[in-house]
């Protein structure tokens, strides 16, 4: 039975060889079988990243992810990985989904992966973003075919996600599983979007916003159209209030007079429990308490594990998580 289904993925794949999403692959959670003459001859697939096109004999069945997006989708996937970077730091903030068996393991931080670690692992297929591994490419790239990727080059993180997923699925023959996960995403955010209609919250503004302490001082940062969060917001039924520009990763880094222009809407925010300055340090201040949305409790604390950088478990808690605050 398994030596059919792997004949299937191998002729399916055929099909994909000029595969052009644009976006990561991954592997199977089996690995380690001696590869059959079937497999061999089945076909490559090819697929373009940042870095050009990476091909692949067969589907990937062992794959380290060294950004969280990329783990998640796998999970998504129905497929473990065998290494990711930070395992720890995914458990803290990124909540949604399943969570990583003993089976994976750590390969170190997302910014300085251990490559002898990875090595060891035997990986067919890497996953990475430009952010993280541009310096270090090429050492990746000697131990397994590696896919990099730019979610903040152009057209918007959330359609970006969205491609990723099909690319990782195509790539380790679970294409209806992307499918899947895309349409069971959709229909989440559809529930979400009618907990907005039913509290008759249809058009509102909002504010999401990220928080955290930098030397004891309170950097607040809003999350504009490009963004995940900002690109749901439509789909809720609901309109961005932060309209000004951002930075390279679809941010804006405000002080609390910054604040003023949106101060009508509903500010959602993400903090860690023992970093707040939504809840600590901002009270404090005459010119935050001024503010219409703090005077007229519309400020709303979203759980602190909702990533806003995420897949499609963490975008679907992203529209549940905003879609409760407006309904609450």
């Amino acid at each position: 039975m398994r030596t059919t289904i792997r004949t299937l993925v191998g002729l399916a794949a055929v099909g994909a060889i000029a595969l052009t999403t644009g976006c990561g692959t991954a592997g199977d959670k089996a690995g380690g079988e001696k590869k059959t003459d079937t497999a061999a001859s089945a076909g490559a697939i090819s697929v373009k990243h940042t870095r050009g096109t990476a091909t692949l004999k067969a589907p990937a069945k062992k794959v380290v992810a060294l950004e969280w997006t990329y783990a998640e989708d796998l999970l998504a996937l129905g497929v473990t990985p065998a290494g990711v970077a930070d395992v720890k730091g995914y458990g803290q903030w990124v909540t949604a989904g399943p969570r990583f068996d003993d089976s994976v393991k750590d390969v170190g931080t997302r910014q300085a992966p251990s490559l002898e670690t990875i090595k060891a692992l035997k990986p067919d297929l890497i996953i990475t973003s430009k952010i993280r591994s541009d310096a270090n490419y090429a050492q990746l790239e000697k131990i397994a075919p590696t896919l990099m990727f730019d979610p903040y080059a152009g057209g918007g993180e959330y359609k970006e996600m969205r491609d990723t997923l099909k690319t990782i699925g195509t790539a380790v023959g679970k294409e209806k599983e992307a499918d899947k996960a895309l349409a069971d995403l959709d229909g989440k955010i559809a529930a979400a979007k009618k907990k907005v209609t039913d509290a008759k919250k249809e058009g509102s503004e909002v504010t999401v916003a990220r928080g955290y302490s930098t030397n004891g001082a309170a950097v607040v940062e809003i999350l504009t159209d490009s963004t995940i969060p900002g690109a749901l917001l439509p789909d809720l039924g609901l309109k961005n209030a932060w309209t000004k520009k951002a930075d390279a990763y679809g941010m804006a880094k405000v002080d609390v007079e910054g604040l003023k222009p949106v101060e009508k809407s509903t500010l959602v925010y993400v903090a860690a429990k023992k970093d707040d300055p939504f809840a600590t340090s901002l009270p404090k201040n005459e010119l935050w308490n001024d503010l219409d949305f703090v005077k007229n409790d519309r400020v709303k604390a979203l759980d602190p594990g909702t990533w806003y950088f995420g897949g499609p478990f963490s975008a679907a808690q992203t529209a549940d998580q905003i879609a409760g605050a407006l309904s609450s």
